[in-house]
This record gives structure tokens, C-alpha cells and sequence, in this order.
């Protein structure tokens, strides 16, 4: 059979890694949170430390927390959104109970965009979007080795700042990032054989949008702390992981239906958003991120009496005979097609670059159809067993033909004078064409059973 053909070209890169979907975790800005037990121990004792994000947020008339270490007293080190403002609030509180605080107000709401901030011994430095935008003198560090690492959620006293949106990348480094790692980290995936990576989720489990009940924990690429989830329905497109931060390279392309594309090696068949990395040996890899998409061959036709007609616009079309084989049939390239012969036929569809086939129609043109032929009635019995053909008392020798939806002869009797019956149990439930033919002519019956 033609059926549907490619004509999109295959993307072949030589990466390392396999082709995988770029997910992110989103939260309800209730009462979701990611939790990672004695996170602070992770930095305890260093001269620097670091982490960074990809956040999508709403506007919201809460704090809303975003990542980092808080308790108020010994080890604080966290990013929050504060209320009705697009102001980010980024905090240090060294183990000596002294805290430093930067804001920046410039905070897109309902777009994806990169933070980091690093702690380097001496400044307090805030990164967006992989440029830095503010700093502020600071000293000290952290001992304190039992405090929680909190994603989409930091604790207020009795209260709890919980983050509305997506959030994806999340990293804690034991090191203060340098200004062109933050500007790496922040196009491209971070590379976990780098020196002082402590913490590192991807987001990138489960199906977006999709039942994720079954994912137990939030993993952590370095192997350190797999994050614990609290609330998270882990279904729909909200508490649940959803489509991610757009990084590296993009490529978009679409495949045409019934085909495949292949990604780094992989074979993918269902429209989505994939990446691919190879490490380059610095703090991020190089990334891909590939967009499938699905293109429409619209393969409607609609069927009045015995014209047919393709539904495609602004399309080419090659109409074909089902009954020999999907021949082509001669001249027949325009929208509607209206068959000459007993049999059935499809179109062949080419549009935005694919080419997909149609089902096939049975043709009801009828030949010499007076006479004998004009007194021919044709029916499915009530039980629907039975095809019944009557009226062929004035009919000399005869034959009727039963085709099925592809055009083959699934059955043939002579014509008897009263009635001729055609057993169709057994066969299965569509549409048939119904052929007479003698020396009087042919005529042509469209019949649908329903057993």
C-alpha cells in the first residue's frame, strides 16, 4: 500500500549522550516544597559557595520562595521573590548570626530566566540571566552541617514562602562560581565533573504533564541528596513536572505522520522536547535542545454520490485505484475525482512537505442502468447476515460480486431470479460495494454492515 512518506530530512549528531525529554518541576505556590536534609554540610566550612536555577514565575501577593538554606539563625542562603513586586531577595547569614541582603527588581514574571548567586568570601554577588546585576559586601561562613536545602519553598518562622511556577537546573556548588561559569552554566547544561558540584537536579523525570505518581524522589545528578517531595500531586500541569527551560541550541523540526526522526541516535516517534549534551570539559556542556513537532496532511475526503473530493487546500494530489494495487490513475490530480469504473480509490496528499494517503472509497457508478438493471434493489438483512440482492427477474446470466473496502472480491454467487443471498457473517463490520454484472450491463450497490 502508499502510505504515508517522509520527506523531512533525518538531524544526526555525534553526541555522547542519549536524546532525553528537558522537564522541569512546577509548584502550586500552596503548599508544594523539595526538601533535602543536612544540606548546609554540603558548604560547611568553605571559603565560598553557589548556587543557581532556572525559575518561571507568576506575579502572586506572597513571598514566594525559591531555593536555598534558611533558618533564621546560623545558615541562611536562599533566593525569594517578594510579594506583589517582581524584586528578588537574595540572602547571606554566616554562622555567626550576621546577615547580608541584596534586592534587584528586575524579575520577569511568566518567562524563564536564570539566577545564580555566589557567596566568594568577601562579596555577596547576584547573577540574572547570566550577566551580574548587584552585589553587596559580606563575610563569614557556614558550619552549621543539618540544615535543609529547600526547592520551591522556604520556611518563615510558624509560616512557609511557597513559590508558584516551574523551577528547573537547581545547583549547589562548594565553590564561589566565576562570572564567565555563571555565564555558561546560564546557556547550557552544567557539566557534574566539575569541581565543587554538590547538588545537581535536572527535573528532567517522568512525563510532562503526565502521571508521575510513580517518581518517589527528585534525583540528584551528584548522587548527594535526592530531594524529598512534600504536596506534589505529581499529576496534571501543575505539582507535577511539566516542559522545561529552553537551553543550548535549539533546532526545531517537525516530522511528517506515520514517521521518525532521528536524534542522536535515537529513533523518536511522539511529538516533544528533547536534549542532547556532550561534555567539553569545562563547568557546563554543549546542549541541543531539539522541538518535534507533528505535521497535518489533511487526508479528509468527502464522498457525494460517486464524486469525491480531497479536503487539502492549497495541496497536490495524485488520486489512486485501491483495487490494482494503488495505481496511480492517469490525469487524475485535482482536488475532486469522480471514478469512471466499478471499484475503489483513494488520494495520495501532498502538503507542507509530507505526503499521507487516504482511506479508500468505493465508486457507485453505475453502467447502462435501465432496463433489467433499473429494477435491481439491494439491502442488509435485519440480523445483518445477509446481503440481498432482488429485481433480477429480467436478468439473463449474472453475476454479484461483494468487495470489501480495499476493492478485493470477498465473495461472488450467480444471480438468481427472486433473490440471491450473500452470507457476511464472519466478515467484519464497514463498508462494501455491492457489484452486479451480465450481459445487460454492471450496477453498483454502496452497503454498510453492522453486525
Amino acid at each position: 500500500m502508499r502510505g504515508p512518506r517522509l520527506l523531512a530530512a533525518l538531524l544526526l549528531i555525534p553526541f555522547l549522550a542519549q536524546a532525553q525529554v528537558q522537564n522541569a518541576l512546577d509548584f502550586d505556590g500552596i503548599n508544594d516544597a523539595v526538601t533535602v536534609a543536612n544540606g548546609s554540610a554540603l558548604v560547611a566550612g568553605v571559603n565560598g559557595f553557589s548556587m543557581t536555577c532556572w525559575i518561571k514565575p507568576t506575579a502572586g501577593s506572597e513571598h514566594h520562595g525559591i531555593v536555598g538554606l534558611r533558618d533564621e539563625a546560623v545558615a541562611d542562603f536562599y533566593m525569594l521573590k517578594l510579594q506583589n513586586t517582581n524584586i528578588l531577595e537574595g540572602r547571606l547569614r554566616n554562622s555567626g548570626g550576621t546577615f547580608y541582603t541584596l534586592n534587584y527588581g528586575g524579575l520577569t514574571m511568566n518567562a524563564w530566566q536564570h539566577l545564580a548567586m555566589v557567596y566568594d568570601g568577601s562579596q555577596l554577588i547576584l547573577y540574572h540571566n547570566g550577566a551580574q546585576v548587584t552585589s553587596v559586601t559580606a563575610s563569614g561562613g557556614i558550619t552549621s552541617t543539618t540544615g535543609t536545602f529547600h526547592i520551591g519553598n522556604l520556611p518563615y518562622s510558624l509560616d512557609n514562602f511557597n513559590f508558584d511556577g516551574p523551577i528547573d537546573e537547581v545547583s549547589l556548588w562548594s565553590v564561589a562560581l566565576t562570572a564567565q561559569q555563571v555565564d555558561c552554566i546560564a546557556s547550557s547544561r552544567i557539566d557534574t565533573a566539575t569541581p565543587g558540584l554538590e547538588l545537581y537536579y535536572t527535573m528532567d523525570q517522568g512525563v510532562a504533564g503526565g502521571n508521575n505518581t510513580g517518581v518517589t524522589s527528585l534525583v540528584d545528578a551528584m548522587g548527594n541528596g535526592n530531594g524529598t517531595f512534600t504536596n506534589m500531586t505529581l499529576q496534571g500541569t501543575s505539582s507535577n513536572f511539566v516542559a522545561g527551560a529552553t537551553l543550548g541550541t535549539v533546532v526545531n523540526q517537525q516530522v511528517c505522520p506515520g514517521d521518525s526522526y532521528t536524534f542522536n541516535g535515537q529513533v523518536l516517534t511522539q511529538p516533544g522536547t528533547y536534549t542532547a549534551s556532550f561534555t567539553t570539559g569545562g563547568t557546563c556542556d554543549s546542549l541541543v535542545t531539539l522541538v518535534l513537532g507533528t505535521t497535518t496532511v489533511n487526508i479528509n475526503v468527502v464522498q457525494s454520490g460517486n464524486n469525491l473530493v480531497s479536503q487539502a487546500l492549497g495541496a497536490q494530489y495524485q488520486w489512486l485505484d485501491c483495487s490494482n494495487g494503488y495505481a496511480e490513475v492517469t490525469g487524475a490530480t485535482a482536488p475532486s475525482f469522480q471514478p469512471t469504473t466499478i471499484g475503489t480509490f483513494a488520494v495520495e496528499v501532498t502538503q507542507n512537505g509530507c505526503v499521507d494517503t487516504s482511506a479508500c472509497y468505493p465508486s457507485t457508478v453505475g453502467l447502462a442502468e435501465g432496463g433489467a438493471l433499473a429494477t435491481l434493489q439491494v439491502f442488509v438483512d435485519a440480523a445483518q447476515e445477509q446481503v440481498v440482492v432482488t429485481g433480477a427477474a429480467g436478468l439473463g446470466s449474472a453475476v454479484v460480486r461483494l468487495h470489501d473496502a480495499q476493492g478485493r472480491v470477498v465473495m461472488s454467487a450467480p444471480v438468481q431470479q427472486d433473490r440471491t443471498r450473500l452470507s457476511v457473517e464472519g466478515l467484519p463490520s464497514g463498508a462494501y460495494l455491492v457489484e452486479v454484472s451480465g450481459r445487460e450491463g454492471r450496477r453498483a450497490f454502496r452497503v454498510v454492515v453492522a453486525h
